[in-house]
């Protein structure tokens, strides 16, 4: 028996009924002080593997996450830049704060076992072999999290962008229909990044807040654009915010902090030959708006 039971004893089955009698229940955690709705996923959940009852992350994986907006589940997210538990994950009513700073793919996980153990709550626990995404750069387990992002609306320059297409030689042709695809079917378009090189994303973040209340209007991005015209792209992380700031808002440097975020490679790239070529064309620098090849 997968549980080992001792010699002589048996299960006794209470009752039979389908997965779908059980959704709109809620259950109680075993680890916190919280309560849970049991919901039906997607296509994701087969019945060729494991138990088809499963536990659902919105915060931590794309198809749960839209599980998670479908059913309204709290976005929670307890997993910070290096892979540790936050204070999110403290105050179990078990374990209390034991599990912040933890690696979740390390003792973490340990320690969630061993917590479960003592709550009771776990029948049993054994190694499962299954597939699982790998970082091909560093071989190491992906860690999915939701957080905040930058997006470009695309609605707002869809039929111009489709027009633009039209007007374009392609080669090879098949190119044509690539890109027609993609601006047709496009929605938002996450121009964020988090790398430690690139075009910065000149947006300053209230500490107070912890980020949730931001600063980018015209004022800062007029003031940004002129210091990157004379000194590059680097000088957003060489100086500090009371430089990168305007005037009117250089008393309140302190309560601001700049983002750390780059633009998406092939949002820049798809953009910034315009800056290049329309402003040399305007003042007849010698090249032409728009371009004759890209």
């Amino acid at each position: 028996s997968k549980f080992e039971l001792p010699e002589g004893e048996n299960l006794n089955v209470i009752a039979t009924f389908d997965g779908e009698a059980l959704v709109g229940t809620s259950y109680q955690h075993p680890l916190y002080d919280r309560k849970s709705e049991v919901v039906a996923g997607g296509d994701y959940i087969t019945t060729e593997s494991g138990t088809g009852l499963v536990h659902t992350a919105p915060g931590h994986g794309q198809e749960d996450y839209l599980t998670g907006l479908k059913y309204g589940l709290e976005l929670l997210s307890p997993v910070d830049d290096v892979g540790k538990f936050t204070t999110e994950a403290g105050s179990s009513t078990v374990v209390g704060d034991d599990f912040v700073g933890m690696s979740v793919l390390g003792e973490g996980n340990i320690a969630v076992i061993e917590a479960l153990e003592k709550a009771g709550a776990l029948i049993r626990a054994e190694d499962y072999g299954h597939k699982y995404p790998y970082d091909w750069r560093t071989k190491k387990p992906t860690i999915f999290r939701a957080t905040a992002q930058w997006f470009a609306s695309v609605e707002e320059f869809r039929d111009a962008a489709l027009d633009a297409v039209e007007t374009v030689k392609w080669i090879p042709d098949v190119g044509k229909n690539r890109i027609k695809s993609f601006v047709e079917s496009r929605g938002d378009w996450c121009i964020s990044r988090q790398r430690s090189w690139g075009v910065p994303i000149p947006v300053f973040y209230d500490k107070e807040t912890g980020g949730t209340k931001t600063l980018l209007d015209e004022h800062t991005l007029d003031h940004i654009q002129s210091i990157i015209a004379e000194q590059g792209c680097d000088a957003w992380w060489k100086l500090d915010e009371v430089d990168l700031l305007p005037e009117m808002y250089k008393d309140q440097a302190d309560k601001w902090t700049k983002g750390t975020d780059t633009m998406d490679v092939w949002f820049d790239s798809g953009s910034s030959w315009a800056g290049v070529v329309q402003e040399r064309a305007e003042k007849e620098m010698g090249l032409s708006f728009p371009a004759d090849v890209y």
